[in-house]
């Protein structure tokens, strides 16, 4: 996570603030993914970056997230007037987010804070293109506006591209990442395969599909399935005993990380057959693990699952094909390896969180280093140098 030398002297420490919805050990991928930069960061003592928390919404529900926003916007102010901050990092999500991340780069506008756009959000694609005029204009305004605008995937680098074209060439590809694999591979006890979904339970990650695709392989022997996460659990363990499949799979309801990953330790196969994704996270971690994923074609997920190389896509809601993709992987072994094994290579070259880290703080040193803007900036009357 080196920073260059002459990179160090132009900019000195680099102190970022980082927006993000829920805080440590959020349940959300935005949080899951902050948690892993930041303790990457407080491990890798060569950085001058300096990076903290701006939690804007919390985990205490709707009415403590209006008090919890007005505390960040006070935060930032307060940083701002005894210049201790640099640079904001935004991270954006659909619906709620929208808002709050809006009136939190018209803010940064205002007190001349330069800031960077991170575009998360499964559904942000459909959400801006409906959102009211007034709010959409917001979102454009945060976009081009923004130092640099971070996405996940050339899907979102044209969604963002098409909307707001003035910023693409302000727009930077980084995929997510993860920690390397905690926990060492657990063989099977016995011969069966095991198959594990991960992620919020309900219609837009495709559990009643899975479930429907699990009824139709009920004669066949040789697998065990777990599908955790939370959202309708209640619904899905009342649809798997309905279906006489009670025994065969589980729904322990939301995992920490650590049994995620000790989860993840004893999976052969991940199944993630969602109908609107960014980048999930999961995929990722399973990648870690030297997992092969069946997902679907949608966000950027076939920017990573390579099928018939480290995984297979299907298409949307089609449990038909579901149903034969699981059936493939639990009929060959030599297949499970060899996607796995590709999993866990391209885990390794492109999506660790080290690597990762690095290039974020060479993004955040290199907006830095340059002359920074007060609010007259978004109203066209000039720059003003720090």
């Amino acid at each position: 996570m080196k920073l260059s030398a002459e990179k160090r002297s132009h900019s000195g420490e680099v102190r970022v603030l980082v927006a993000t919805p829920l805080g440590l050990n959020g349940r959300g991928g935005i949080d899951r993914l902050n948690d892993a930069i930041f303790e990457t960061l407080g491990t890798t003592s060569d950085t001058t970056v300096v990076a903290e928390r701006l939690v804007t919404r919390g985990q205490r529900g709707l009415f403590a997230a209006q008090f919890v926003f007005f505390f960040a916007l006070i935060k930032l102010i307060l940083r701002r007037v005894t210049g201790k901050i640099d640079l904001l990092h935004i991270n954006l999500s659909d619906w709620g987010s929208s808002y709050r991340k809006a009136t939190l780069g018209a803010a940064a506008r205002m007190l001349g804070i330069p800031y960077v756009v991170h575009l998360h959000g499964a559904v942000f694609d459909e959400f801006w293109g409906a959102a009211p005029r007034r709010l959409a204009t917001a979102i454009d305004n945060l976009f081009r506006h923004s130092r640099k605008i971070i996405v996940l995937g050339s899907y979102w680098a044209e969604t963002v591209k098409s909307r707001v074209p003035d910023a693409a060439d302000r727009i930077v590809i980084l995929p997510n990442a993860t920690r390397a694999a905690s926990h060492v591979r657990m063989p099977p006890t016995d011969s069966r395969v095991r198959i594990t979904s991960l992620g919020q339970l309900g219609e837009r990650k495709g559990t009643p599909q899975l479930i429907e695709a699990l009824s139709q392989l009920s004669s066949k022997p040789g697998w065990v399935a777990t599908i955790a996460g939370d959202g309708g659990v209640n619904e899905a363990r009342s649809r798997i005993a309905e279906i006489g499949l009670k025994d065969r799979v589980a729904v322990p309801g939301w995992l920490g990380p650590d049994d995620t990953a000790e989860l993840l330790s004893r999976t052969d196969v991940l199944v993630l057959p969602t109908f609107a994704e960014n980048l999930p996270m999961v995929i990722l971690e399973a990648f870690a693990h030297g997992v092969p994923v069946i997902s679907t074609p949608v966000g950027a997920i076939p920017e990573v699952v390579q099928s018939g190389r480290n995984g297979i896509l299907v298409p949307v809601g089609d449990v038909e094909a579901l149903v034969a993709a699981i059936d493939q992987l639990i009929e060959s072994p030599t297949m499970r390896a060899s996607f796995g094994e590709a999993a866990r290579r391209d885990h390794s070259t492109k999506y660790e969180i080290t690597t990762y880290v690095s290039t974020l703080a060479e993004i955040w040193a290199d907006l830095a280093a340059t002359p920074r803007f007060d609010s007259r900036t978004s109203m066209g009357l000039g720059e003003v140098r720090s």
